[in-house]
C-alpha cells in the first residue's frame, strides 16, 4: 500500500463519516420539527363537574372554545364565574400534559428538557385557592 492509497482510504472514511453525521443530523432535524408540530397542537376539551361549561383549549393557553349549557343559566355569576375559570385552567393544564406526554415520547422522560417543562407546568398550573396542581 502506497501513502496515496493511505491517504485515499483515510479520506474515503472521513467522508462516510461526514455522510453518516449528516444523514443522522437531518433525521434529527426531522423529529425536532414533528415534535414540535405535535406539541404546538396538543389540544383538550374539559366540561365542569355538574356540565355546566364545556372548553376546548390548546397547549399554548389558547381557548378555542367555551360552551356553557341550559343548566347553568340556574346558577348566580360568582358561581358560573368560578366553575367557567376552573374549567379553562383544567382544560389548559390537560392540553399541557398532552403535549408534555409527545415530547416525553421523543425526548424520553427524563430529558432535561421533558423535566422543566413538567416544572413549568407544575408551576403554571397551581390551583390558586387550594395550593393543589389543577
Amino acid at each position: 500500500m502506497t501513502l496515496s492509497d493511505d491517504s485515499l482510504t483515510a479520506f474515503e472514511q472521513a467522508r462516510a463519516h461526514v455522510q453518516a453525521q449528516t444523514a443522522q443530523a437531518r433525521t434529527l432535524a426531522h423529529d425536532a420539527a414533528r415534535m414540535a408540530d405535535d406539541t404546538r397542537t396538543a389540544t383538550a376539551t374539559r366540561a365542569s363537574v355538574g356540565r355546566e361549561v364545556r372548553v376546548s383549549a390548546s397547549a399554548s393557553g389558547r381557548v378555542d372554545r367555551v360552551d356553557i349549557s341550559r343548566s347553568a343559566s340556574g346558577l348566580d355569576a360568582a358561581t358560573l364565574s368560578r366553575i367557567v375559570t376552573d374549567t379553562v385552567r383544567q382544560a389548559q393544564r390537560d392540553a399541557a400534559d398532552t403535549a408534555l406526554r409527545r415530547m416525553a415520547e421523543s425526548l424520553g422522560a427524563s430529558s432535561p428538557l421533558v423535566v422543566s417543562t413538567r416544572r413549568r407546568i407544575d408551576d403554571e398550573y397551581v390551583s390558586p385557592t387550594t395550593g393543589t396542581v389543577g
